[in-house]
């Protein structure tokens, strides 16, 4: 079902692309209907998918004409993107709230979400109780207490040959 958010993003994206392109045709209530469809089945925010217009803007070729679907495609390879970006650091941190998360009994999709959007710096998609804040604050510290274990080349020499080496 669509709603009037959803609606609404469609409108904004339809003006965001508007903006971009001056010869874009202006879309009616129809155009923004189909658009808001699409929108609401990808489960994207209203963020995304005005990231993925500036993207598909910024690498499309003259000519480019876009549809719902090709706003969806650039939104998510924008958002992959962004946390393709991410320093080591942050997406370590991403990890272990990930992790947490689902010790908590946060569904996994639900915990990636959330912790993905928190590591790009955006609203989580649902709020933590008091509660579980506070439990979520005091396992992350427990977690940053553990030694971290420092990762060691492996040497295989004298078990292994490469496999273009002659015998």
């Amino acid at each position: 079902m669509i709603t009037d958010d959803d609606k609404q993003t469609a409108a904004m994206v339809l003006a965001k692309c508007a903006a971009n392109d001056p010869w874009f045709p202006a879309g009616g209530e129809s155009t923004v209907l189909a658009w808001a469809e699409v929108f609401s089945e990808s489960h994207l925010s209203r963020e995304d998918l005005l990231a993925g217009v500036a993207r598909a803007y910024r690498i499309s070729e003259e000519g480019f004409r876009p549809l719902a679907g090709s706003i969806v495609k650039h939104a998510r390879a924008a958002y992959f993107e962004q946390l393709k970006a991410l320093p080591d650091e942050r997406r370590e941190l991403m990890e272990e709230a990930n992790h947490i998360l689902q010790e908590m009994g946060v569904r996994p999709p639900d915990a990636h979400r959330y912790a993905r959007r928190v590591a790009l710096g955006r609203a989580p998609h649902f709020r933590l109780s008091d509660a579980q804040h506070a439990e979520f604050q005091r396992r992350m510290q427990a977690r940053k207490e553990i030694p971290k274990l420092t990762r060691r080349e492996l040497d295989v020499s004298h078990i292994a040959r490469p496999v273009d080496e002659v015998t």
